[in-house]
């Protein structure tokens, strides 16, 4: 196990060292399982399974957990209850397939999981997110207990003061990771096809073909709307992005605790999404709420509602989102866990 993450393309590959350290730090030897692992048969042990269960990673949580009795089990769910998020993630792709007299597939499904058995196979759910988002109460009637824990972001990001003097109020920034559609990304794109006086600049994988080939002509039609693919984060272009716009949009369906989010929270962008993203906004963001069936519309007024707030009431919700942020680092990471861990100790008397 490597003690120093240098590709930080996702948090979890510098979150996934610093579970074992922490670990380790309580006396236990660790073994890390990759789950794409298809030969390991785990033998009955262990006196800790921790095991991603939710989304398409989570495929094998039943079948280690049913091999482990004696383990106490710990669900580690990166995204909401899997039920809960494939209905989500399909109504998004409906409504883009209506809106686009298409018919694509949804991508980001949560596929080959027994969710009859899904609370079963465990003794504890540690969902991410703040334990009242949207994640965390996602479990909350499984029946077992819910013990949450903080994403962290990378430490090269910053901020620095003169982009509040170089940001431009009409500038958004979409940053989304795989599945564009799910992500409402497409929503996006039309929200601000028919907002041509504000601008988005939108980052992320061509990982989805269809929603390029579907929106083709209007990305194509559209100066205001910028497709920069993927970016370092904290590299030369994310900090020129971050110094330009002004505020970070995601109308995402179905988020743990939306990582591209809480790391442009870091850089001080304001926040203009959906609940389902995971983030507590607090006073400084703005949600985009109301019925679904009208999120462009939604994504549209919210984001009209942002350019219009006046340059002292944007300084100052600036530096709440600062301030409220610091929950999103390396180091709070470390302390959540922690007591989580900590928390299951406890209760099982090691």
């Amino acid at each position: 196990m490597p003690w120093k993450v240098r590709n930080y393309s996702h948090t979890n590959l510098w979150e996934i060292v610093e579970m074992v350290r922490v670990l380790n730090r309580f006396g236990y030897a660790v073994d890390v399982v990759d789950r794409d692992a298809k030969r390991f048969v785990p033998e009955d042990v262990y006196d800790l399974f921790l095991g991603l269960g939710a989304g398409h990673s989570g495929k094998r949580f039943s079948q280690y957990a049913n091999k482990m009795p004696r383990a106490t089990k710990i669900l580690i769910a990166a995204g909401p209850e899997p039920r809960l998020s494939n209905k989500l993630v399909l109504e998004q792709y409906a409504r883009f397939n209506g809106r686009h007299s298409c018919e694509i597939e949804a991508m980001r499904l949560t596929e080959g999981i027994d969710f009859e058995s899904f609370a079963a196979d465990t003794d504890y759910f540690m969902p991410i997110g703040e334990q009242h988002t949207f994640c965390p109460q996602s479990y909350m009637a499984l029946g077992k207990p819910v013990i949450n824990y903080l994403p962290s972001t990378s430490p090269a990001i910053r901020f620095l003061p003169e982009w509040l003097e170089t940001r431009s109020r009409r500038a958004f920034l979409c940053f989304a990771g795989d599945g564009f559609i799910c992500k409402g990304v497409d929503v996006v794109v039309d929200a601000f096809a028919a907002m041509p006086d504000a601008e988005v600049y939108v980052c992320g994988p061509r990982s989805e073909p269809a929603f390029f080939e579907v929106l083709e002509g209007k990305l194509a039609a559209s100066p205001n709307i910028r497709y920069e693919g993927f970016i370092k984060i904290g590299g030369p272009r994310f900090e020129e992005l971050a110094a330009h716009c002004s505020y970070v949009v995601f109308p995402s369906s179905a988020e743990g605790c939306a990582t591209s989010i809480a790391t442009v929270l870091r850089a001080g962008l304001l926040p203009v999404v959906t609940r389902e993203t995971g983030i507590d906004i607090g006073q400084f963001g703005i949600y985009i709420d109301g019925k679904k069936e009208n999120l462009v519309d939604e994504t549209m007024h919210a984001c009209r509602k942002a350019i219009e707030m006046s340059d002292a009431e944007y300084r100052q919700r600036v530096l709440d989102c600062l301030k409220d942020s610091s929950k999103y680092t390396q180091a709070s990471f470390t302390d959540s866990f922690e007591k989580a861990i900590l928390t299951v100790l406890s209760r099982r008397g090691a």
